[in-house]
């Protein structure tokens, strides 16, 4: 980096006040010659940064308030570094009074650090022209006079305004203060000349002198034609007045004054001072003011003297004595040489070195024994305007807003102007004038860079101030700020361009209003919302070259002060660390349109009249957008609590019957077609005071010695007053004589006492209060009587005979009554004591007259013992109590309310930000605020236990609400505070910010080691504290390594808002390093602090013992330990079942063998039903083959069993048949070589319609005479598919036709009870291969169905040789015969779900028709003749009488074929072995 200096040392100082780095460089290459040294306290050398450089040049700056610039200066780039240019005046134009023709002089300099300015003049707004004029400009910038032109008739006159203004070219101009130029002059005629006066030896005499005059003219007195001459009983004052006091006979003559300025001399009348005629002075005679004060506006600094004299002699023959008060308080005067405050005269009030305490109302009170006047007079201190805050140069960005400060303050209040360059700058939508004395600019462009100057003006002058604005481009950093992302270099930057972020996305417009948007985003696509620093919104008026900015790092933006109607577009830029985003979002919206209603009235006017009345006027609004129908004059009294309108048809009123004296606030509303527009500001006004006009309350009379009476009492009520008491006037007597006394207090006092009383007298007393009008009406006469004889004082006095309190929030006002009056002991004064909790903790000492005290700064709600005795030189008497507790500290209602806001909405727009908006009923229908009003919104989370609100205010219809916190309810109200008037809170809304990720770490994260399990460690923890909503889980990171990344940690997940975890198999006498993670719907929090855990150490040699031992892993024990528990269950049940068995076997010898098939069965209990099919053939007749084309793949159906599947304790077991069937062996599963079938009490299949359920039939089959043991049994064994295993005699080689079992993978259901048949219509493959071979034990039998459970089981696999060949015999329980013509029901099959957890799932089964399978061949063997039992009894036994030809058995197959579309189920049943 390189430096260039410039001008001083200080220059650089300067420049390392805007955050530069001075680390690094290189000194020894500066040229040092040709600067000062001077003030250097030690010697600088080269190569040296010495700190007496710095703090030298710091002192130099801190005495100079000129130097503001910043020197040129280069970066390491090269690039110039933007810097402030020293621009001022060095010497402004004063005002100047010079004679007509005379020459004269105007000044002005101006200084710029780079180039000499130039210089030009105006007057009265207006560049002059040099040219044939006796003005001319001098080299010095100055403007010189020849001869001063003035004429009052004709032009041109040199008098005027006049200012210079300083312009550098490509810079700018900057203007000076207002000089006037006044043209010296006298009036002809006195304001005020002396009068004729005639007096008494010994009274006031004052005479007043008053002429106008440039400059003020002096006054100079003359007595009987000569200069009056200095004596101790004259005094000539600068304001023109003379006053003799006392009057001397030397003093009687003629009277006149002079006065002179540099234009010329003029002389008044002559006045004549005589003596009174009367010989004899008159007694008794009121006061008479000689001369009033008159209302006064003083200079801040200067003298001022308030005049007043009065006359009069009361019976005593004592002249008035003039008093003074100040707002109705007498002014305690210190007559010194040194006194600021002090009367001079006989009575006049001097105050010296005014101060801007000093103005008020003063009252001159004039008092004798006969009675007292009163003269007000108001003093007004003027203050020149002075700087509080300077405007301040500023580098800005284009597109941003700036705002230059300028407090200007002064007496009147001063008017601030602004200008730009010299022009001077009028409120537009981009140039604000901000509470009528900061400029604030919108949306900057380049031609808004220049100089500004804040100009504050009022009736003692004015002053001017400037500040230079450098506009910026977006991508050089402000020198004074750190730039919003790092600088790059362009090359750089398209690098990196990888790297910037896209445009954010959603971009939307939540909330549009006539004069703000509410836009709302979300956060570039795919990038991390902690990536982005800040985003950027642009907004333009649509047309518009100015375009506005504003930064922000939440995903909203509140954008205000727009125009109603009116299209705007924005867009939204997001920045990261690399820097803007290359694309932007955009959206344009319009705002919504304003109501066409009048702008407010303009020039409200409001005048006094009487007491009563006041005139208001106006001028129409600039913008009527119609025809004005009316006005509506709004007006209330200030303190009321309501307000009153009236029409008005014209642009100016009267008020009437208004109360006296108070201020009256009055605003204009005009009406057009649309209804009324906006209002005009309040104006405050005030009627006349008047006499009161009702007497003092509560007047007592207490006689408290023999020459001593006290009067007592309260002002009159606040409507009767009619003006400030400025008094009270007391009027006491001797009961039976007409002469009396008369004395005033004070307007603030409420008790005085009457003493130099007669002992034992009777006196008669009355009171009137006092304005500035007069007297009110007096009360009535009240009587005392005074003590015969003194008090006594030989002892103390007894205690006060009553105390009251009245407690308050922070106060407690105490009364008392003085001690009985028998009691004849002198009290002195009272002592007041008071504590909390605790008497005379505090004590105050009052003295006997007083008889209340109020008590201050006390604690709301606390108790407090309050205590008071009277006292004498004996010492204090008797004391007396009270106990006392403060009231609850509450919010005092405001003097006047105005109307709460209505509507108030809470809309969220982020976990941290809420937008409120509401309407003011009393803004109209525009809803547009012109006045000072503001508006304060107060919020609390919920619950608030008792937590203070928080408040915000706000100068617009609707509130951004930041720093909220995430998922939490806050309630929100809002009221309207406009000067001294405010409402009441609103009603209250509630709403909830949204969730956010944690924002905090889970806390007291802890390990503890498992007990029994070295390798184990138990995670505890405790919640974040800043949820910020409902916790879903936990991360637990862990490692052995700590220098590894996060994602390179072994990840472990806890489901739900449980604190603690287990971590097993984890290495011995290893360091682990943990740390945990929260979770919530919106992301992951910030990780908890890592913890560290060790893992014992554990003897190797022991855990080698331990495996040597057959020691194994705990899950291998507790699979061993399950699987033998199996195997036992599966020992108990075959052992059951084998016992069982033999049983059975026991009884077969008692079972019949089948002699007919026409006979029905032997021994079989009558409750036994018949089959629902009884089929049989004899042992000659074989089933033929049925044709394969009757068997259409189309028809199949699967039936559905709606009923539970069998149990031990189930009536459909076999254990129901009789006795004689003992051939059926009985099983509880058939599924031989299956395991792992859970039972389940749901249903395998749901029907996809009504049916008729059928319940499956137990099947008795009758067995022939051969060996009834060794005969092979036929079962109808469920597959675990749930299809019908046939057996086929293996001798039919023809085969017979055969129905296909699904396969087991189609429907994978388990079973732990009996397991169900559900039959269908199964198609027959026409190549069923048949095996003739040897017979199969029936053990073998089981073990081939087992086998042909996993798909297609060959025939060799099923081959059974039975001992014998009976006929074929089939049964089948069959649902009831469809109704003629009604069509076969298609059924849908839902498999049962896979409840095995050592099972896959399948596929589920589809409803419709399904495909065709490879029929698995299956071989039934040849058993006995069977009956199937249908449940039913004597119906059904005739039909066992059927024939058993060839031709019916094969048309009854027939029939059967085409009923088993129809068939129902074929369901659970037990099978028995």
């Amino acid at each position: 980096m390189t430096v260039t200096i410039t001008v001083t040392v200080t220059v650089y100082l300067s420049v390392t006040a805007h955050g530069l780095d001075w680390t690094g460089l290189d000194w020894t290459g500066l040229d040092w010659t040709g600067l000062d040294w001077a003030g250097l306290d030690e010697p600088l050398e080269c190569g040296e940064k010495s700190p007496s450089l710095w703090r030298w040049a710091w002192r130099v700056a801190g005495h100079s308030n000129k130097i503001n610039a910043i020197s040129q200066q280069t970066d390491e780039t090269g690039a110039t570094v933007p810097h402030f240019s020293q621009f001022y005046f060095t010497v402004e134009p004063h005002d100047l009074i010079v004679k007509k023709g005379s020459k004269s002089l105007l000044n002005c300099s101006a200084y710029h650090g780079e180039s000499t300015p130039n210089i030009q003049w105006m007057k009265d707004g207006n560049y002059l022209n040099f040219e044939n004029s006796d003005r001319s400009l001098l080299a010095n910038g100055s403007l010189y006079f020849d001869q001063t032109q003035h004429s009052k008739t004709s032009h041109p006159t040199d008098k005027g305004t006049y200012q210079c203004t300083a312009t550098v070219d490509g810079f700018g101009t900057i203007v000076s203060r207002k000089a006037e130029l006044d043209i010296a002059y006298l009036s002809k005629h006195f304001i005020k000349e002396p009068q004729d006066l005639v007096v008494y030896l010994g009274d006031t005499a004052m005479f007043s002198c008053e002429i106008e005059g440039v400059p003020r003219p002096k006054v100079k007195w003359i007595k009987d034609g000569r200069e009056l001459a200095k004596a101790d009983n004259i005094y000539q004052y600068d304001d023109g007045i003379l006053e003799i006091y006392p009057v001397r006979f030397a003093d009687f003559g003629a009277y006149s004054c002079e006065a002179k300025n540099m234009e010329r001399s003029r002389t008044s009348r002559v006045a004549s001072l005589r003596q009174n005629p009367n010989a004899n002075i008159e007694e008794g005679v009121a006061p008479k003011f000689v001369m009033k004060p008159k209302d006064h506006r003083a200079d801040y600094g200067t003298t001022v003297v308030l005049h007043c004299g009065a006359n009069g002699r009361d019976a005593k023959e004592e002249k008035p004595t003039i008093k003074w008060l100040k707002d109705g308080v007498t002014i305690a005067l210190v007559n010194t040489k040194s006194a600021r405050i002090k009367k001079v005269g006989s009575g006049s009030l001097q105050i010296t070195t005014l101060k801007e305490s000093d103005r008020g109302v003063y009252t001159c009170r004039a008092v004798n024994q006969e009675d007292s006047i009163d003269a007000d007079t108001m003093l007004t201190v003027l203050v020149p305007p002075r700087f509080v805050k300077r405007p301040a140069n500023v580098f800005a960005h284009t597109n941003s807003d700036v705002k230059f400060e300028c407090n200007i303050y002064g007496v009147p209040n001063p008017t601030i102007t602004w200008l730009k360059n010299g022009d001077v700058l009028f409120p537009s939508d981009y140039f604000q004038i901000v509470d009528g004395k900061d400029l604030k600019i919108l949306g900057l462009v380049n031609s808004d860079d220049g100089i500004y100057q804040c100009f504050g003006e009022n009736d003692l002058g004015n002053v001017q101030a400037s500040a230079q604005l450098v506009i910026l481009q977006p991508d050089v950093p402000l020198p004074t700020t750190p730039s919003l992302y790092p600088l790059i270099h362009p090359g750089a930057l398209h690098a990196d361009a990888k790297n910037l972020p896209t445009a954010p996305i959603n971009l939307r417009a939540v909330l549009v209003s006539t004069r703000f948007v509410t836009l709302s985003w979300q956060p570039p696509a795919g990038s991390i919302p902690s990536d982005i620093i800040a985003y950027s919104v642009f907004w333009q008026e649509k047309g518009s070259e100015r375009e506005r900015v504003t930064n922000t790092t939440t995903t909203e933006a509140n954008i205000q002060h727009l125009k109603p109607h009116t299209e705007y577009e924005y867009r939204v830029i997001a920045y990261n660390r690399f820097g803007a985003s290359r694309q932007e979002a955009r959206i344009t919206v319009t705002t919504d349109q304003e109501v066409h209603v009048p702008s407010p009235p303009v020039n409200l006017r409001a005048v006094a009249m009487t007491p009563t009345s006041i005139r208001v006027n106006w001028n129409p609004p600039v913008e009527s957008k119609g025809r004005i129908s009316h006005y509506v004059l709004i007006y209330y009294e200030v303190g009321s609590d309501s307000e009153k309108e009236v029409s008005v048809y014209s642009t100016e009123h009267v008020l009437k019957k208004l109360k006296k004296f108070r201020e009256y606030s009055l605003r204009v509303v005009a009406h057009n077609q649309n209804g009324p527009g906006m209002s005009t500001e309040e104006f405050v006004s005030k009627t006349f005071s008047d006499e009161p006009s009702a007497a003092p309350q509560n007047f007592t009379l207490e006689v408290s010695s023999a020459t001593r009476i006290i009067v007592r009492w309260e002002p009159p009520a606040l409507d009767n007053r009619n003006g400030i008491i400025t008094g009270y006037k007391i009027r006491y007597k001797r009961r039976g004589t007409k002469q009396g006394k008369t004395v005033t207090t004070d307007g603030n006092r409420n008790n005085y006492a009457l003493t130099e009383l007669r002992k034992g007298t009777e006196y008669q007393v009355r009171i009137s209060a006092l304005t500035v009008n007069g007297s009110g009406p007096a009360t009535s006469w009240e009587h005392a009587t005074t003590y015969r004889d003194d008090l006594l004082e030989n002892q103390v006095p007894p205690r006060p005979a009553r105390l009251s309190v009245k407690p308050r929030a922070n106060s407690i006002i105490v009364t008392w009554a003085p001690p009985p009056s028998d009691s004849k002991i002198l009290v002195r004064g009272y002592v007041l004591g008071y504590g909390k909790n605790l008497p005379d903790v505090y004590r105050s000492t009052v003295d006997a007259n007083t008889h209340d005290y109020t008590i201050q700064n006390l604690q709301p709600v606390s108790e407090y013992v309050i205590s008071i005795r009277a006292f004498n030189k004996e010492g204090e008497g008797e004391v007396k109590y009270e106990t006392v507790t403060t009231m609850e500290e509450t919010t005092e209602e405001p003097a006047t309310p105005m109307m709460p806001p209505i509507g108030l909405k809470a809309i969220v727009l982020s976990p941290s930000t809420i937008v409120l908006t509401w309407a003011d009923n009393t803004l109209g229908k525009s809803q547009k605020i012109t006045d000072n009003r503001y508006y304060t919104v107060r919020y609390t989370p919920l619950p608030s236990h008792n937590r203070r609100p928080r408040q915000l205010n706000s100068t617009d219809l609707n509130a951004h609400v930041d720093g909220l916190k995430p998922n939490t309810q806050y309630e929100f109200s809002v009221k309207v505070i406009k000067g001294r008037r405010q409402s009441t809170w609103s009603m209250s809304v509630v709403n909830t910010t949204q969730e956010s990720a944690p924002g905090s770490e889970p806390r007291d994260l802890t390990p503890v080691a498992v007990e029994g399990n070295p390798l184990a460690v138990t995670l505890n923890w405790q919640p974040p504290q800043k949820p910020n909503g409902l916790i879903t889980g936990y991360l637990i990171f862990y490692t052995t390594d700590s220098n590894q990344a996060d994602r390179d940690w072994v990840l472990e997940g806890v489901v739900g808002d449980k604190l603690s975890t287990v971590i097993s198999d984890l290495t011995p006498d290893t360091t682990y390093y943990f740390k945990v993670q929260a979770r919530n719907r919106k992301g992951y929090g910030p990780m908890s602090e890592t913890k560290i855990y060790k893992t014992p150490k554990i003897d190797q040699a022991a855990m080698t013992d331990s495996n040597e031992q057959g020691g194994l892993s705990m899950n291998i024990i507790i699979i061993i330990i399950a699987v033998a528990v199996g195997i036992i269950f599966c020992i108990i049940i075959i052992v059951v079942s084998v016992l069982l068995c033999k049983k059975r076997d026991a009884q077969r010898q008692d079972i019949r063998s089948y002699k007919s098939p026409n006979k029905p069965l032997k021994g079989i209990p009558k409750d036994v039903k018949p089959p629902d099919l009884w089929i049989h053939q004899p042992n000659h007749m074989e089933m033929g083959k049925m044709d394969k084309s009757q068997r259409s793949e189309s028809n199949m159906s699967v039936a559905t069993s709606t009923l539970r599947r069998s149990s031990r304790g189930s009536s459909d077991r076999l254990d129901e048949f009789p006795p004689g069937l003992d051939i059926m062996d009985k099983r509880r599963n058939s599924f031989v070589g299956e395991s792992g079938y859970p039972s389940s009490g749901e249903e395998r299949y749901q029907p996809s319609h009504q049916r008729s359920i059928v319940r499956p039939k137990p099947i008795t089959i009758p067995v022939d005479a051969q060996p009834l043991q060794k005969e092979p049994v036929a079962t109808v064994t469920a597959l675990p598919n749930g299809h019908i295993t046939q057996m086929i005699d293996p001798r039919d080689v023809g085969g017979h036709p055969m129905r296909p079992v699904y396969p087991r993978t189609q429907y994978n259901t388990q079973y732990t009870s009996t397991p169900r048949v559900n039959a269908g219509d199964i198609p027959q493959s026409s190549s069923s291969p048949i095996s003739s071979e040897s017979p199969t034990p029936y053990d073998q039998q089981a073990n081939t169905f087992a086998e042909s459970t996993s798909g297609v089981v060959s025939s060799e696999a099923l081959k059974v040789s039975l001992g014998r060949t009976p006929n074929p015999l089939r049964s089948f329980a069959l649902p009831g015969p469809p109704s003629p013509g009604a069509t076969p029901p298609r059924h849908i099959v839902k498999p049962q779900p896979n409840l095995s957890p050592y099972k896959k799932p399948t596929p589920p089964i589809t409803a419709g028709p399904i495909k065709s399978r490879s029929p698995l061949p299956l071989i039934t063997s040849k058993a006995p003749d069977v009956t199937l039992k249908a449940g039913k009894t004597g119906k059904e036994d005739n039909g066992m009488e059927k024939s058993l030809s060839t031709e019916e058995l094969t048309a009854e197959m027939a029939n059967l074929e085409g009923l088993m579309k129809d068939l129902n189920a074929i369901t659970q049943q037990e099978f028995e072995c």
